[in-house]
């Protein structure tokens, strides 16, 4: 099955840790094997990793941004995610939290990303911010 990226102008995507940057207009890349692959719009910068569930994120973004330094960083995600579950007592949050881990699991770190993302949510309501912002999108970047 094919995976089909509709590129807005400018935008950025990594491929396998290669990072494609397309032209000033709209454009279709089809991608007809797995690969790993994440939007610059979905990526995290280091500084933005300052709650345990954006910590997790940013952990498995750099196992799917550096998939030969991956290994090292399965002990380390495993405890975090271990921690985050713990943490997190609703079921509908654990459950997306399990979800990751099966991705981690199976390297399939894209997945484990967007599974993570309803935990970010979740962690943004309960540390009272007002809204919700993606990876990749600091306090300064969000119109308000």
């Amino acid at each position: 099955m094919s995976l089909k990226l509709r590129l807005k102008p400018l935008e950025r995507v990594v491929i396998n840790g290669c990072v494609v940057q397309n032209d000033n207009r709209r454009y279709t890349l089809t991608i007809s094997n797995f690969a790993q692959i994440i939007r610059g719009s979905d990526i995290m910068q280091d500084e933005e990793a300052t709650t345990p569930a954006r910590r997790c994120y940013f952990v498995i973004q750099s196992m799917l941004l550096d998939p030969a330094a991956a290994g090292t960083h399965t002990p380390v995600i495993t405890g975090m995610m271990a921690d985050l579950y713990a943490a997190f007592v609703r079921p509908d949050v654990q459950n997306h939290i399990m979800q990751a881990m099966g991705y981690v699991a199976e390297r399939d770190y894209y997945k484990a990303l967007s599974s993570l993302r309803p935990v970010l949510d979740y962690e943004n309501t309960v540390l009272g911010r007002p809204k919700a912002r993606p990876p990749g999108q600091s306090e300064q970047h969000v119109a308000g």
